[in-house]
């Protein structure tokens, strides 16, 4: 069972009854390393390590980790970036496998739509997902994201993908 606790971090009960600890925080630079090697197992088509690192120069506000605290490993990460025409974007985010479906997406969409509302004061997001990534878009969807447009061939391998919006102003 996993809870969220103060808004930063993550517990799940292990079979012994003991809570791990998940932690969400903005990423260092010492992270892009652990970030790039769960992005390779994430995606057929991962971001090169140096894009991830731009990312993370040119908006180190939204940049998050999870962090799981027992192992003191990178266990999922969400990047965003302010666009030209005003939408915070979710350029990437990822679980390990391992950790999916246990509220670590969640929050982290939730951290960095936080800070896009806060710190930049913009208020209408915008994301790109697989068409065949379901879960994904579950997820995205309880956020309150609504699809307005198939992306035909997004993806290097052709596939389709959707773009997803969200307002909350």
């Amino acid at each position: 069972m996993w809870r969220l606790f103060l808004s930063q971090s993550l517990y799940q009960r292990t079979s012994s009854s003991v809570f791990r600890v998940i932690i969400v925080r903005r990423a260092v630079s010492e992270d892009i390393k652990s970030v790039y090697d769960l992005e390779k197992r994430c995606f057929k088509d991962p971001y090169p390590e140096v894009v991830l690192l731009m990312l993370y120069q040119l908006y180190p506000e939204l940049f998050f980790v999870a962090e799981d605290s027992d192992e003191k490993e990178v266990v999922g990460y969400v990047s965003g970036m302010i666009r030209v025409d005003g939408f915070g974007h979710i350029v990437s985010i990822c679980v390990d496998e391992r950790y999916r479906r246990r509220g670590i997406g969640k929050r982290l969409m939730e951290a960095v739509e936080e800070t896009m509302l806060t710190v930049f004061k913009v208020c209408n997001f915008r994301l790109e997902v697989r068409v065949s990534n379901e879960p994904a878009i579950k997820l995205y969807e309880s956020l309150g994201y609504k699809i307005i447009s198939r992306l035909k061939g997004y993806y290097h391998d052709g596939e389709d993908g959707y773009m997803m919006v969200k307002s909350v102003c």
